[in-house]
């Protein structure tokens, strides 16, 4: 059987409607991608999110636990000095617990701006469903509101004798990216920039947080070296039963003053994390190297913990 060959005019509607029809499958392939980008993409916002709550969770048992280490390393030098005190001098515990209440308000503010980062991490997550109701993005006016208030107080406060605006960063730039969720990427245009300085002012507070409580850390093991190891292994008898573990404990100790930093690297970790999310370039592989170093910070408080039960 022979065929008679096509037209010239048939040959060419053949080509147009493959044409057509490779076209059809390449816009449906790249829409699919991109959606499915998309959809990716806001996931990571409630993957971030997640991880940002964990995050609050750890800075904020750090606060405190820096809190009671304040007191107990002032406490300990108290104690020891009182003996060789007169008493007028002894009054000036008034002037101690002075000081001690004022740091005591300093990290309250930095417990406040980290709840109020964590609820700004909520409305993120949130915002990234497609189907997010309106009010959600009202929502973010008042914690911004709130981040602004706060702001001042924390980046011209002291720690201890460190200035938490001698840590504060340059700004970062951010070009936001195009997101599926509209709601999301208006709320990223009109404050990723302001979020970013205050993770920037977390970051800044708690690394002048970690310069204090390592000295802090190290008034106590200096102290309780003296106390209980150094001074009943020189004092004529036996020594005390515990001796060899507790002088174990404190020297293991020493490894512990260098999780200290492990929260402010991960407030930086979190604000590369928000501008990458921000702009796009945001990878899932991030989050384990974040909850890395939150996993430190509750290492380090269960050890200031434990060391302040002995005490």
């Amino acid at each position: 059987m022979s065929f008679a060959p096509m037209s010239k005019d048939t040959r060419i509607t053949e080509a147009v409607f493959k044409w057509n029809t490779t076209a059809v499958l390449v816009l449906t392939l790249l829409s699919f991608v991109a959606s499915s980008c998309g959809a990716a993409r806001t996931n990571q916002f409630k993957q971030f999110s997640q991880a940002g709550t964990t995050y609050t969770t750890a800075v904020i048992d750090l606060i405190d636990a820096s809190g009671s280490t304040t007191i107990d390393a002032d406490s300990l030098e108290l104690v020891e000095d009182r003996e060789h005190l007169t008493t007028e001098q002894r009054k000036r515990i008034v002037d101690h617990n002075k000081e001690l209440r004022t740091r005591l308000a300093i990290l309250g503010d930095m417990k406040r701006h980290a709840h109020l980062l964590n609820s700004y991490f909520e409305v993120l997550g949130a915002l990234a469903d497609s189907n997010a109701p309106s009010q959600i993005g009202s929502a973010a006016d008042g914690v911004v509101q709130a981040l602004g208030k706060i702001h001042p107080s924390i980046q011209n406060a002291k720690i201890g004798e460190a200035p938490v605006a001698n840590f504060v960063g340059d700004v970062t730039q951010i070009v936001v990216a195009h997101f599926k969720a509209a709601a999301l990427e208006a709320e990223l245009k009109k404050r990723a920039k302001t979020i970013e300085r205050e993770l920037d002012l977390q970051q800044a507070a708690l690394s002048a947080l970690a310069q204090q409580m390592r000295v802090d850390l190290q008034a106590q093991i200096n102290r309780q070296e003296s106390k209980d190891i150094v001074l009943p292994f020189v004092a004529d008898g036996p020594l005390p039963g515990a001796w060899s573990s507790e002088r174990r404990d404190l020297l293991q100790s020493q490894l512990s003053l260098a999780s200290v930093d492990g929260a402010a690297d991960a407030a930086r970790k979190l604000k590369i994390a928000f501008v990458a999310l921000a702009e796009g370039r945001f990878q899932l592989v991030d989050v384990p190297a974040l909850l890395s170093d939150i996993n430190e910070i509750v290492s380090l408080i269960e050890k200031v913990e434990g060391k302040q039960q002995k005490q």
